[in-house]
């Protein structure tokens, strides 16, 4: 950084005398020697500076300064809402956003692509619902384009380093600075040239001015001096969140018991039901499946629905129905056209499926959400050499089959730009329901709304104003 850019940041014309202005690599080596260095080595440049006494001067006048008649005074609502904090942290560092600090306009920024307009009211509702939904989206929203219209990434040199990062802080429960990283990566990926300058960095949406920095120390250096300060305990707890059922909050609490290896766990750690599965079948569960073990896995929950009532309608979500190669687990969706017979056939499914010995192990046997049922489990295809996969099955009403699909099948980023574009259209979109009429206050939602007939995905893509995207499109 020169001189001159460093007193613009400071938004001063010189620095007070008996002010030092040092480099950053002065403050990472005074940390890793333990010692307060000698700063000559590591001064700016300064031009001539000005007394205390004059600087003191310059600082009344500005706070003398009347702002004109002209001068953009924030929306009382807006205040409002930027202030609120509706959630409860779990510690103070996770609470409080970090210098990448990220926002609710950052979050839409990350989902749409934009910066969009702040509400200007804190209650959101519109005469003519039906005329929104039906309205043309415009804007770069994510789930209006199509995932094969990615471009190539100019800046991966960049975005390498910084998801490092991204990794290590949500690893450490660091929630805020992952997500600010994370913001930034998708934005220098969705970029359409290689990133040249400081300046230009700055003006990319989705990137401050102390992201910028680093952007900028990766492109002067080749390196970025945070990734020499990881903690120890990252890769430790990459390893320990990786079992099924523990996250990232478990893992923590299993570091500050002094656990450093997977023996440590096996042999020390008061493990649940679920993470003991998870241990067991840690390896399997980490590689990924080609998509034709998917497919198998899939053609044999849909035997056994299929066994229980011929009606029914049983499909894969997830990667596999967005055509990657590979999946994690597998998600199968089942259902009944007439709206009725799929009540009953939960329990009926998993008896097949366990008599069969294709289940081995449950993680969670029953979880209801509305009319939905949902089972968590462990499966294994017949056969020498076969791997332990994951399987979620879930059982839905039909008049919530064409919402339930979307949102199985994702991706997670596609997803929640749907359902910020739901939003801004006062409806809310999940895995149940399209809703219109819903009334919001700020975050807070008032009135849930009425739900909107959708038979198929189209009608969800057509009532929010955006084209259709086939499943592989959606891969973001």
């Amino acid at each position: 950084m020169d001189c001159h850019r460093a007193l613009r940041l400071l938004k001063v014309d010189c620095v007070p005398s008996g002010v030092h202005l040092v480099k950053c690599s002065w403050l990472s080596l005074c940390i890793s020697e333990k010692n307060l260095l000698d700063v000559e080595n590591y001064s700016l440049l300064l031009p001539t500076r000005d007394s205390e006494t004059k600087l003191e001067n310059t600082e009344k006048e500005s706070e003398n300064v009347k702002p004109t008649t002209n001068a953009a005074v924030m929306p009382e609502d807006t205040k409002l809402e930027e202030t609120k904090d509706t959630t409860v942290p779990e510690s103070k560092e996770e609470g409080r956003p970090d210098e990448d600090g990220v926002s609710q306009s950052d979050l839409e920024a990350l989902i749409t692509g934009q910066h969009p307009k702040a509400e200007t009211s804190s209650f959101s509702t519109n005469p003519n619902p039906d005329a929104a939904a039906q309205e043309t989206v415009s804007g770069k929203w994510v789930c209006a384009q199509s995932s094969q219209s990615k471009c190539n990434n100019f800046n991966k040199h960049i975005t390498d380093k910084l998801e490092v990062l991204a990794k290590a802080y949500t690893h450490q429960g660091d929630k805020w600075r992952a997500l600010g990283y994370s913001k930034a990566v998708n934005a220098l990926k969705s970029y359409h040239k290689p990133v040249a300058s400081y300046q230009e960095a700055c003006q990319i949406p989705g990137i401050g001015k102390r992201m910028a920095d680093k952007i900028e120390e990766i492109m002067e250096s080749g390196h970025l001096r945070k990734l020499d300060y990881i903690g120890e305990d990252v890769p430790v707890l990459e390893l320990f969140s990786n079992i099924w059922g523990a996250g990232s909050k478990t893992a923590q609490l299993w570091y500050q018991q002094g656990f450093r290896t997977m023996e440590d766990i096996r042999t020390k750690a008061h493990l649940t039901n679920t993470q003991k599965i998870g241990l067991k079948h840690y390896d399997d569960f980490l590689d990924r499946m080609p998509r034709e073990e998917a497919a198998a896995i899939e053609k044999v929950v849909k035997d056994a629905a299929q066994a229980t009532d011929p009606g029914l309608v049983a499909m894969a979500c997830g990667s596999f129905r967005r055509g990657k190669a590979t999946c994690g687990d597998v998600d199968v969706l089942i259902s009944h056209p007439d709206g009725k017979s799929h009540r009953g056939v939960f329990s009926k499914v998993l008896h097949i499926l366990h008599d069969s010995s294709f289940l081995t192990d449950d993680l969670v046997s029953h979880e209801e959400n509305g009319e939905q049922k949902k089972y968590m489990g462990v499966c294994c295809l017949p056969g020498p050499g076969q791997r332990h996969r994951r399987l979620d099955i879930i059982v839905v009403p039909y008049s919530e089959f064409a919402c339930s699909l979307m949102y199985f099948t994702g991706s997670a980023h596609f997803n929640r730009s749907m359902r910020a574009l739901a939003k801004t259209k006062n409806m809310s979109l999940s895995e149940h329901s399209l809703n219109k009429d819903v009334v919001r206050r700020g975050s807070l939602k008032v009135h849930g709304g009425v739900p909107l007939p959708t038979l198929t995905e189209k009608d969800v893509f057509n009532l929010l104003g955006i084209p259709y995207r086939q499943p592989h499109e959606r891969d973001w």
